[in-house]
C-alpha cells in the first residue's frame, strides 16, 4: 500500500496541480506526520485541530492557509475522510495587499536599473500585473508582435490568459531581445542561455537589487508590483470585471480587495447631487 506522501503526490500529478502546490502540500503532509511520528491515515480530529493551533503561534494566516488545505485536499480527496474534513476550520486571512507604489516611485524604481535584463522583469511584473513564476515561463512564441499580446499558459489555476502590452514595453522587449538574443525562454536562468526560464528566486533577487539602489522605504517583494499595476489599473479607470481577467483570478472576490486601495475621485464625474438638478424638467 502507497504511504500517505506518495498517495497525495501521485493524486496532485493526476489532477494536473502546479507543481509549486503539490511540493506545498506534500510538504504540509510530511509535517503534521512528523509533528506526530504517526501516519496521516491514522491521525484524528482532535491531533489535527491541536496541530494547527500550534501551528497557529507561529504561522502567518496565509501559511496556516496552505497547511489547512493540504490537509483538506488529502483528507476530502484521497482519503474520502468527509468527516474531519469538515471539522478542520479555514483560519482568517489578512485582507491586507502590502505596499503599493506610487507613479512617482515606480518611476523613481524602474530609474535604478542597472541592466536591460533588470529593467525588462520590473516592466513585466508591473506593466502586465505577472506573477514571478510567469516571468520565469515566457517563451518567445508566447509573444504576438502584430496584435502586442503575449499569452501567459499554465498560471496559476491552470487559467491562461491572452494579455495587452504597450509601447514601453515593446521597445524594451526590442532592445533586450537584440541584445540577449534569447532563444527559447525570453529571460533564462543566470548564465544559461538555452536553459530554462529564471526561477522565482532569480526574479525575487532581481527585484530586490533596484530596491536597495533606490533607497526606497518600501517593502518590495515581486508580488508588490503585481499589486501596484492593479491599483494603477483601476486608478486610471480600468473595469474591475477586466482586472479580473487580466490578472488571472478564479474569483471576482480576489480582485475586489484592491477596490479598497484605488482613489476614485468624486469631481472626475458630475455630483449625484448637480446631476438630478441638472436634468431638464418636462
Amino acid at each position: 500500500m502507497q504511504a500517505p506522501l506518495d498517495r497525495l503526490a501521485d493524486h496532485l500529478a493526476v489532477s494536473g496541480c502546479a507543481p509549486s502546490t503539490t511540493v506545498s502540500y506534500v510538504r504540509a503532509l510530511r509535517d503534521v506526520q512528523q509533528h506526530f511520528d504517526q501516519s496521516a491515515d491514522e491521525l484524528s480530529r482532535e491531533q489535527l485541530l491541536a496541530y494547527l493551533a500550534f501551528k497557529r503561534k507561529t504561522y502567518s494566516s496565509s501559511s496556516l492557509n496552505m497547511q489547512v488545505c493540504a490537509l483538506k485536499y488529502y483528507y476530502r480527496e484521497v482519503l474520502r475522510r468527509v468527516d474531519l474534513v469538515v471539522s478542520i476550520p479555514n483560519p482568517r486571512r489578512s485582507k491586507q495587499i502590502g505596499e503599493v507604489l506610487t507613479a512617482q516611485e515606480m518611476r523613481h524604481f524602474l530609474s535604478c536599473c542597472r541592466s536591460l535584463r533588470h529593467r525588462l522583469v520590473v516592466e513585466l511584473l508591473f506593466g502586465l500585473g505577472l506573477r514571478a513564476s510567469e516571468v520565469g515561463r515566457l517563451r518567445l512564441g508566447d509573444f504576438d508582435a502584430r496584435q502586442r499580446t503575449v499569452t501567459i499558459r499554465t498560471s496559476k489555476g491552470n487559467i491562461t490568459r491572452v494579455l495587452p502590452y504597450g509601447d514601453r514595453l515593446r521597445t524594451t522587449l526590442i532592445q533586450y531581445y537584440r541584445q540577449e538574443k534569447p532563444t527559447d525562454f525570453l529571460i533564462p536562468g543566470r548564465d544559461q542561455k538555452d536553459g530554462p526560464g529564471i526561477s522565482v528566486r532569480g526574479v525575487q533577487y532581481i527585484v530586490r537589487m533596484p530596491l536597495d539602489r533606490s533607497r526606497l522605504r518600501k517593502n518590495v517583494p515581486p508580488h508588490a508590483l503585481r499589486h501596484s499595476f492593479a491599483v494603477h489599473y483601476l486608478n486610471l479607470g480600468g473595469n474591475i470585471l477586466r482586472l479580473q481577467q487580466l490578472l488571472g483570478h478564479t474569483y471576482l472576490s480576489s480582485t475586489l480587495i484592491y477596490l479598497r486601495y484605488a482613489t476614485f475621485r468624486l469631481n472626475d464625474i458630475a455630483s449625484p447631487l448637480d446631476q438630478i438638478y441638472d436634468v431638464p424638467q418636462d
